[in-house]
């Protein structure tokens, strides 16, 4: 009877793991596939007659920098798509670059309209910490909202070195359509939505977001590994997004 029941219980063992394997590997990991505006304009946004190629950016995105005669592993960078623009629906938006790994060194951050104007311009100091930095247009220091469908150019400049990195941004709306989904969807499901919307800014900050909240889950720094390489950023794709 002992024997059995031991057998009897090996079996159900046996059985139970059988099971569970394949529960295991379906396991839905996440991948996320930017919808470039240039491709055709995202059903999600409205393009309000505007042609985003029209934005795409002329200049390099990575330029080296070289201390003691020797190239940082990482360069300065624009975070952008290869056409060198992206869109966003935030008013106040964030703006995604790189920097590389030398503290104390001064960054300029400038932000010009279509007519090219300073709307804003912001300088520091870098820190020790290495990885790709958001930084957020402030909207309590009087910088008026981003008007829609204008071309703002932003540049990053490292007096040091006699370098500099530029992208544009383009605030677009999106449809109603969208807007409810989005309101709708978990953290998870938006970064899907901005991804397809085309919003590159707004994905990054969102994907930046779930990186924060949950900084032991390594789905997200393998997330952003992979838009980088699809972006043809891979040097900065191996540092964290901050």
């Amino acid at each position: 009877m002992i024997h059995r029941l031991k057998t009897l219980l090996v079996s159900l063992l046996a059985i139970a793991i059988v099971i569970a394997i394949p529960l295991l590997s379906i396991q839905p990991s996440i991948s996320v596939e930017f919808n470039p505006p240039d491709r055709g304009t995202p059903e999600q946004v409205d393009g309000g007659g505007t042609r985003f190629r029209d934005f795409a950016q002329p200049g390099d995105r990575m330029i080296p920098i070289f201390v003691n005669d020797q190239e940082l592993e990482c360069p300065l960078s624009a975070i952008l798509p290869p056409e060198n623009y992206g869109l966003t629906r935030q008013a106040y938006p964030t703006i995604f670059y790189h920097t590389p790994p030398v503290e104390g060194m001064e960054v300029i951050f400038s932000l010009r309209d279509a007519q090219e104007r300073l709307v804003y311009q912001t300088r520091y100091l870098t820190g020790d910490e290495h990885g790709t930095y958001g930084l957020p247009i402030p909207a309590f220091v009087n910088i008026p909202p981003l008007e829609l469908y204008q071309g703002y150019v932003w540049t990053v400049e490292l007096p040091k070195f006699d370098a500099s990195v530029s992208g544009t941004i383009v605030r677009v709306n999106t449809t109603e359509s969208f807007d409810e989904e989005f309101a709708a969807a978990s953290a998870e499901e938006r970064l899907q939505l901005l991804a397809d919307a085309g919003l590159w800014y707004d994905m990054l900050d969102q994907l930046a977001q779930l990186h924060r909240d949950r900084p032991d889950d390594p789905q997200w720094y393998d997330l952003w590994t992979e838009i980088a390489e699809a972006a043809e950023l891979m040097k900065v794709g191996t540092k964290p997004l901050l």
